[in-house]
């Protein structure tokens, strides 16, 4: 059943599925390359077993709700964020978990769009004699599932581009020093988006500008470690970099054009670094082909951290799909002064359109959110495309 040919949603529904998204919710950052996913059993209007996905390779949300229901699960109403899973993978498929149990109804937020899932448990749910509905609190599932979802529906990873800025545009001073443009509360919620990320991106201006370490730095260990990647077309990065020493070595990557020098190449690949060849144009990283060896190795999310350089060759190739922007009530001028996408700049009628924009307080300082509305990449001539790939 399609989610535009859903029905009906009840109070009872959207009270039960609200509580499975808050489940889910708990594994935000835990369970890449799965995705986020909540359950509960109800029966006879009451809660008798509940569970999320808290790690890839371990026990699915609907497997640990349905554990705790027992014998109380038959005949009852499972409700679960994502489409129950129909193949072998890591774990046995949920459907048999459900179909074992004896559940009545099932009540799915959204289908996976998992080429090996694609309302296969839906189906077999459905043949089996179970009554499924889909679409309760979609919007929520999919937003909270953004990535996975994007991921596996586009084929690439989903891109989300992050800055901090003062009022006025700027995100360092005409000295090009940028600490701290923003306070406390807004910083550790950029290492929030960190830690729901597969890979922090930055470009090798920003790396020997500020050094950093683009790890996660939360109040409590954070369990899972994002790769940590440079562009750095010529193997420029020095092997004592923050970056390197921030984690293991090897989930730092430096991504090079493929005629790096080579024995650059080698002093980082001694130094326990990861390097990623990629096919170049005019000298520098070609993006899209950095983005597809990151999708290889199961990277859905990426958080790219800037440049203004980088951003605008992420903004030029079309491959922007999200930005988070904090602005921080501040004024420091400057025509010199960095902007956050840089590039030769687009005509105003070509601009990037951001849909669906939400905006929070944290501190004195202000998040904004956006999509980015659905496009090709502009029609910027080579030329002027090549200026901005990062170098």
């Amino acid at each position: 059943m399609s989610e535009e040919r859903a029905s009906a949603i009840g109070a009872d529904d959207a009270r039960w599925m609200s509580r499975a998204l808050e489940l889910a919710r708990l594994g935000l950052g835990l369970t890449s390359p799965n995705p986020i996913v909540g359950a509960v059993v109800v029966s006879d209007g009451t809660l008798v077993g509940q569970g999320y996905h808290r790690r890839a390779g371990e026990a699915h949300a609907e497997v640990l709700a349905l554990a705790e229901a027992g014998a109380r699960a038959r005949g009852a109403t499972l409700y679960v964020t994502l489409e129950p899973c129909n193949h072998h993978g890591r774990t046995p498929p949920c459907v048999e978990a459900v179909l074992a149990h004896g559940v009545g109804r099932v009540v799915v937020a959204v289908t996976d769009p998992n080429a090996r899932v694609r309302g296969g448990g839906i189906a077999a749910l459905s043949a089996a004699g179970v009554d499924v509905s889909t679409g309760c609190l979609a919007a929520e599932a999919r937003a909270d599932n953004r990535e996975f979802l994007f991921a596996m529906e586009r084929g690439r990873p989903h891109v989300t581009l992050k800055w901090a800025m003062t009022l006025d545009g700027k995100i360092a001073a005409f000295d090009r020093r940028a600490r701290w443009i923003t306070g406390e509360p807004a910083r550790a919620e950029a290492h929030r988006f960190r830690s729901r990320s597969d890979a922090v991106v930055v470009g090798i201006g920003t790396a020997f500008a500020d050094d950093p370490a683009l790890d996660v730095r939360l109040s409590a260990p954070w369990p899972r470690e994002p790769l940590r990647v440079v562009v750095d077309s010529k193997a420029r990065l020095p092997v004592s970099a923050r970056v390197i020493e921030a984690g293991l070595p090897s989930r730092c990557l430096v991504a090079v054009a493929d005629q790096a020098p080579p024995d650059r190449v080698a002093r980082l690949v001694e130094r326990g670094v990861t390097v990623l060849a990629c096919k170049s144009d005019e000298g520098r990283v070609d993006l899209r082909d950095l983005i597809t060896r990151l999708f290889a190795m199961d990277t859905l999310a990426i958080l790219v951290e800037g440049g203004g350089a980088l951003h605008g060759a992420f903004v030029a190739a079309g491959l922007v799909d999200r930005v988070a922007v904090f602005v921080a009530p501040k004024l420091i001028g400057g025509a010199s002064a960095p902007t956050a996408v840089g590039g030769p700049g687009r005509h105003l009628e070509d601009s990037l359109e951001l849909v669906s924009p939400t905006m929070r307080q944290l501190g004195n300082d202000w998040l904004i959110e956006a999509d980015v509305a659905p496009r090709g990449a502009i029609t910027t001539p080579r030329e002027a495309i090549a200026s901005t790939m990062v170098r």
